[in-house]
């Protein structure tokens, strides 16, 4: 008799759950989840390398999975372990990247304690003239209007998703922060800096500019060429592609503005040790 969906969940989720009590039995305490919200070509797939980079981060790449609810970290702790050569290390976090709205967690998990949140936005115009490039390349070529539908989008979604947090602001202090793609590449230093001090491993090794590339590099999230350089690279100078009208670019410009306006509480650049002298 074949086992319905419900069903299997339930007992994959107990699974989990069992697994995770015989970790703690034996002083393995389980990891928190740290999920980056971003869209495509906002540079989550290089954001999740680096922080890989990191001993006591752990991950699978890009999983396009739908958490549900609480025991979805612990399958992707569990998973990432698996596939670790040293199941059992203590680690701090594990990682994945949500670029789309149709795997963002649900509302109600923003509250748990365990979840803890890295958004993640780039200027509109290299953000579709890249994604236009990347469709054409790698997948079915995306008309203007359906990169654009989709940037607006999925920066509306980020903006309520940051609202939701103001409003459970003492709940989640701490444990959500934002920053950009051309933070994290045009000012790497201060950027990693603040970012290793906002996931409270100071005392670790530091963040690198350069990173691992691993088996899944190239095959889970971005397919560019540029992803497995194992380095940050800079960006060229922005110029605003022909193909893109006017009109449909400040139709992103609003949508990105009102983004960062929704995101500002929760800067990664705020959270700088000198900033705070």
């Amino acid at each position: 008799m074949s086992v319905g969906p419900v069903i299997r969940r339930r007992l994959v989720d107990l699974g989990v759950r069992l697994t995770e009590g015989g970790l703690r039995h034996l002083g393995v305490p389980a990891p928190r989840a740290l999920l980056i919200l971003g869209h495509m070509r906002s540079g989550s797939t290089l954001l999740l390398h680096l922080l890989f980079n990191h001993p006591r981060i752990a991950g699978l790449g890009e999983r396009n999975a739908i958490y549900l609810g609480p025991h979805d970290f612990g399958r992707l702790a569990l998973r990432a372990r698996l596939a670790r050569p040293q199941p059992l290390a203590r680690l701090r976090y594990v990682a994945d990247q949500l670029n789309h709205n149709h795997l963002t967690p649900r509302l109600e998990l923003f509250a748990d304690p365990r979840l803890c949140l890295l958004f993640l936005v780039r200027r509109p115009g290299p953000s579709l003239a890249s994604l236009l490039e990347l469709t054409r390349t790698y997948y079915e070529p995306w008309s203007v209007e359906r990169a654009v539908d989709y940037y607006v989008e999925r920066l509306d979604a980020l903006a309520r998703y940051a609202g939701t947090l103001s409003a459970a602001a003492a709940g989640t202090a701490g444990r959500a922060a934002f920053l950009t793609y051309e933070e994290l590449t045009e000012r790497p230093t201060e950027t990693l800096a603040s970012l290793q001090s906002f996931l409270d491993l100071d005392s670790e090794p530091a963040f690198s500019e350069t990173y691992q590339v691993h088996d899944f590099t190239g095959t889970r999230g971005d397919p560019s060429a540029n992803i497995r350089s194992g380095r940050i690279e800079r960006p060229r100078r922005e110029q605003r592609p022909a193909e893109l009208p006017a009109l449909q670019i400040e139709r992103a410009q609003r949508a990105y503005d009102h983004c960062l306006g929704a995101l500002a509480p929760l800067a990664l650049a705020a959270r700088r040790p000198d900033s705070r002298r």
